[in-house]
């Protein structure tokens, strides 16, 4: 449980109204679908233009890894492409996990790179393309969070769209975010298009947590390993939605988001640099906390229209023992061992204050409390005074 850090939390996070997509709703950076960019994938990007130019595009994709890492953004950008440049001279001989081998496409292309101005680009970012079809968790009308998952109503259409015949003589694609979220009926409504798929089709399953996802479907998909990015990587990409971000704030925010710029920029949009400045204000007192000042944050958090920055707090709080666990379990004795973000001497001091199977404790018992407190409806300036009673020890008292 310890290390799946966020995880835990991904939930209760989308109830709140997260996005299905792969970034982060609310700054500066476009959607996945409206954004022409793609960084930190270049080896996955090379893998898809030798497929494509040998004539091998499997019909069925699973994009594989963290929240915030760019998945999305890349699956429009492959259904670009396909939809720019797959018009087949030859039809398809039929299904195959790593696709049958078709007449060789006449150019040989080096860059998934579609230009700005040409109609596909046109079409898919607003929405209008008829040969993409893009699937995602509904929105409640009621609350206007996100469903928890990708309804069977919608996984059903998948299989009539492929069957379609191309509007504009070239490939259909299906792009299914949140492919995890899918329950039994709902994943077993897409095995059929994927044991048969209709020539020139793909299906692209983006899936966060792809252990989820029923062995039948990973065994006729293509399975694709999205890696985090890099620090100098994110650094480069927050200080373009944010010039003026400090090397502290930057720092910050590569520690906790670990590689997921959608993270990053969900903490930055939801005043996650001032959840962490109070956070370490109260800190510094480290172990005689001041209850006055936890419970001024206490009802900061809990005010109305505080929920986003309520949740940068947890999650912050959450890294932080999760690091705690990690420096004690590798015999880290002070701060020097800790993550430049947690370079202050008070953090040393609370991470001598307990020895890992603490840590451990303390970790889980955070975990259960913030989902009490959501699920159990409770009083949101709760969930920062119990979280700071549990870290202190004083729960256990």
């Amino acid at each position: 449980m310890m290390f799946d850090d966020f995880d835990d939390l991904d939930d209760l996070q989308d109830e709140d109204g997260a996005s299905g997509t792969d970034t982060a709703e609310g700054v500066d950076l476009p959607e996945p679908r409206l954004n022409m960019e793609c960084f930190g994938h270049d080896d996955i990007e090379r893998q898809m233009l030798e497929l494509f130019n040998a004539g091998r595009m499997p019909h069925g994709l699973v994009f594989a890894g963290p929240k915030g890492i760019g998945k999305a953004t890349f699956a429009y950008r492959l259904a670009r492409f396909l939809l720019k440049h797959g018009k087949a001279d030859a039809a398809d001989a039929g299904p195959s996990l790593f696709g049958d081998p078709l007449p060789a496409t006449p150019t040989v292309h080096d860059t998934l790179n579609v230009d700005a101005e040409d109609q596909v680009v046109r079409l898919i970012s607003s929405g209008g393309h008829p040969d993409l079809l893009t699937i995602e968790r509904a929105v409640d009308e009621k609350t206007g969070a996100r469903k928890e998952g990708v309804s069977v109503d919608d996984a059903r259409k998948v299989t009539p769209f492929l069957h379609m015949t191309a509007s504009m003589g070239g490939w259909r694609v299906v792009i299914l975010d949140d492919a995890d979220t899918m329950n039994r009926n709902s994943q077993n409504a897409i095995l059929k298009i994927l044991e048969e798929p209709p020539s020139n089709t793909v299906l692209i399953l983006i899936a966060h947590r792809p252990g989820a996802l029923i062995p039948t479907i990973r065994s006729r998909t293509r399975f694709i390993e999205f890696n985090t990015l890099n620090d100098d990587l994110m650094a480069r990409l927050l200080t373009r939605v944010k010039p003026d971000l400090r090397s502290d704030e930057c720092d910050v925010l590569c520690a906790i988001a670990q590689g997921s710029i959608g993270q990053a920029l969900n903490l930055m949009d939801e005043e996650g640099l001032k959840a962490m400045d109070r956070l370490v204000a109260v800190l510094q007192n480290w172990p005689n906390l001041d209850w006055k000042d936890i419970h001024h944050v206490a009802d900061y958090f809990g005010q109305k229209g505080q929920e986003n920055a309520q949740q940068s707090f947890q999650d912050i709080l959450l890294w932080i023992v999760s690091t705690m666990v990690k420096a004690r379990a590798r015999g880290v004795k002070g701060e020097g061992g800790l993550p430049r973000a947690l370079s202050a001497p008070v953090f040393g001091q609370i991470l001598r204050h307990y020895n890992v199977e603490q840590w451990v404790g303390i970790h889980d018992a955070l975990i259960c409390h913030f989902a009490t407190v959501k699920y159990g409806t409770l009083d949101r300036r709760y969930a920062a005074f119990g979280a700071f009673s549990i870290l202190s020890g004083a729960e256990q008292k």
